[in-house]
Order: structure tokens, then sequence, then C-alpha cells
């Protein structure tokens, strides 16, 4: 079961990272500007929101089930940007895209933390998420020597074709998983067979949909600490490119062994959840993540004397990134169970929203301030989430 989802994950999260080295490629593939192409990418990242959505409908339906849509959506959008032939549809093509990624990790985490005990979900959630690391470090690195081969369009092919193989290998899982998602579907399934007498509003509808239990204060602030998080790293990532090759000229394919290491970084993280973040304890584990976080960022423009120092700048915040993305699972996944789609997809739906404005700051913030216009303003936002872990988030145990 962990095997199938591992894979499905590794298909979703290269394709997640495909831009990151390789957007001038599909640019200019698709007959698109840099900078349009950037926009297409946002728009991506914008349909994602629609987890939490996704994530209500899995708890009724089951996760297995809307795993797959997922794994449909995703493949069925790149296949459309293969072959789109205007602006029209590339913009169709990154709508399906990005509503099946958002969708897919926190349904994926979701049916896994159903299934498991609290005390051992950050050995699987992080095991789950080494697909994240192998995708940089393998899926990338063989994308880019299929592209000087054989053209930008067969890596396409071949990720939704291992998306599709994946959605159909799902269907020898069980299709739900535990008492309480069983819960759910029972009751979903009542209240589609009895007559409602009064039909709530809007209003109220999306009041129950926010409605995350009797813990939703800790629930909410967890939330938010993903928020906060993804800001602080992307705020740097989305730039980390451009100071690579402006200050010490690196070129792509050095470029792409400082993703090999960012990868390896990646892999470490989650090794570190996998094996110890049990032991630690969930939110123990994602404050001393965010203050490495925090550390990293403030030497990050201090360390900008050499080429290794500066990237030794760039591997200490994205390793504690990772350890504490990776921990945050397990905690929102305990926080409110009876609706633990909904609270996971609301969680990467910050982290979502939280890129997205970073999307923005970052290359403003580097092109008028260098580095002292990365690092300060992503320590200051870790700390925000530091504050919200200390005075408001709750372990679920």
């Amino acid at each position: 079961m962990l095997a199938i989802a591992v894979l499905a994950k590794f298909f979703v999260d290269t394709a997640t990272q495909l831009f990151n080295p390789y957007l001038l490629v599909y640019a200019s593939g698709a007959g698109l500007t840099g900078l349009t192409m950037g926009r297409l990418v946002s728009v991506r990242n914008l349909s994602g929101l629609v987890a939490p959505i996704i994530g209500g409908l899995a708890d009724r339906y089951g996760y297995r089930r809307i795993m797959q849509v997922n794994l449909l959506l995703i493949a069925s959008g790149i296949l459309l940007f293969a072959a789109a032939g205007n602006l029209f549809w590339l913009v169709l093509a990154m709508l399906l895209w990005g509503a099946g990624q958002g969708g897919f990790a926190p349904n994926a985490h979701s049916y896994l933390s159903a299934l498991l005990p609290y005390h051992k979900r950050s050995r699987y959630l992080g095991i789950l998420e080494y697909s994240w690391a192998l995708a940089g470090i393998f899926g990338l690195s063989v994308i880019g020597v299929l592209i000087e081969k054989s053209g930008w369009k067969l890596p396409l092919y071949i990720l939704a074709g291992g998306m599709l193989i994946s959605a159909v290998c799902m269907f020898v899982l069980p299709s739900r998983h535990g008492r309480e998602e069983e819960d759910a579907v029972q009751t979903a399934k009542a209240g589609e067979n009895s007559v409602q007498p009064v039909k709530p509003s809007r209003m109220e509808r999306i009041r129950a949909f926010l409605h995350l239990g009797p813990n939703r204060r800790s629930a909410w602030a967890a939330i938010g600490v993903n928020f906060f998080n993804f800001f602080a790293l992307f705020h740097l990532m989305i730039s980390h490119g451009i100071f690579l090759e402006t200050e010490y000229s690196l070129t792509p394919s050095r470029l792409g062994q400082v993703a090999l290491m960012l990868g390896i970084a990646d892999w470490a993280g989650s090794i570190l959840v996998s094996t110890a973040g049990d032991r630690i304890g969930k939110r123990r584990s994602l404050m001393y993540g965010t203050m490495g976080m925090s550390l990293g960022f403030i030497l990050l423009p201090i360390l900008n004397i050499s080429l290794i120092p500066a990237l030794a700048g760039l591997i200490i915040p994205r390793f504690f990134f990772e350890f504490t993305t990776v921990s945050n699972f397990p905690l929102l996944s305990e926080q409110y169970p009876e609706g633990r789609g909904r609270v996971l997809a609301l969680g990467v739906a910050g982290g979502l929203l939280g890129s997205t404005i970073a999307a923005s700051t970052g290359p403003a913030m580097y092109l008028r301030f260098g580095l002292w216009g990365i690092g300060p303003v992503s320590a200051a936002a870790n700390l925000c989430a530091l504050a919200l872990l200390i005075w408001l988030v709750k372990d679920g145990e």
C-alpha cells in the first residue's frame, strides 16, 4: 500500500517541480515568453486552492476514490498542455493540473493517517514524503536527458502515463479504512437518503465547512504555520536561481547540481522525521524545525561571501523546511479526525497561498535589496509560525 502511494506521489511531485529548472524550455516549446510561462505556473498554484473542497469530498466519499480522480485530473492537464495550441487551452490545462495536484497530497496523507495510530504517523508519512526528494534527485535529472534527446513533450507523456498507471494500481487498495472515514461515508449516505426540512443557506454551509471541531483554534493555527513556513521558503526558492546565476555565474548544468544537493537535503529532512519524529513529538519537531529555518535565513546574507558558504545558506533552511513540513502532516491529521481530509487539504491550501504570495515578493525584494531582502523577511515569517506553535497549536496526543 505504501509503495503504491509513494509511486503515485513520485510522479505528482516530479510534475509539481517540473518548471523549477525547465521553465524556459517549456516556455519556448509552448511558444511563450518566460514571464507568461511563470504566470501560467501561478495559475496552476492558485487552482490548487480548491484542495479544501476536494478534501471535504474525500471525507464523504472515501480517500482512495478521490486520489484516483486527482491523478486523472493531473494527467488530463499534462496531456492537454502537451497538445495545446493557444493560450486558452494552456490556461485550462493548468487549471486541471493544479486542481489535481493540490488535492492529491492531503488525501494521500489522510488515507494513511486513517490506517495508522498517531504514534506511528511521523514514520510512515515521512517515508511517503521521500517522494518529494526522489523527484528532485532522480525525476528531474532524467527529464533533462529526455528533453535533450527527444524534446520537451516526451517527459509530459511519461508523467501522465505514470499517473494513469498509479490510478489503476490503486484499485487494489481498500476503498476506505478506519472508523472515522466509515462513519463519515455512512453519514453522507444517510444525509442523501433523508429529507432535510430546511435547506441551509450558503453562509451556513461555508461556516460548517470551515468549522474544524472543538480543537479548531489549534487546527487553524497549524494551518497558519504551513502558510508562514511555505512563504518563508519560497520567498527564497523563487529567487535562488537568479541569485546563483547573477552573483556566481552558474550555468544550467551547475544549477542542476544545486538542485540535486537540495533534493538530498529534502531527503535527509524526511528521513529524520520518519526515524525520530514520533519520539521527539510532532509539535516539538515543528518548533525545532521552524527555529532551524529561521536561523538559516538569518545566516543566508551573512554566508554570501563565496559559492560554498552561499550554498550552505540555501541548504540549511531547505533541510529544516522539509523536516518541519513533514512533521506538520501527522499533527494536522489529528486536529479534527472526523474532518481529516478537510484539515489536511486546508493545510495544503495555506501552503499554496503562502508560496503564491512569495512568487511575487521574492524576486521584487531580491532585485531591490539582494539577499538582505530575502533572509530577514523569511526569518520574520518563521517567527510568526513559531508564535502560533507556542501559544495556539496543541499536539493531537
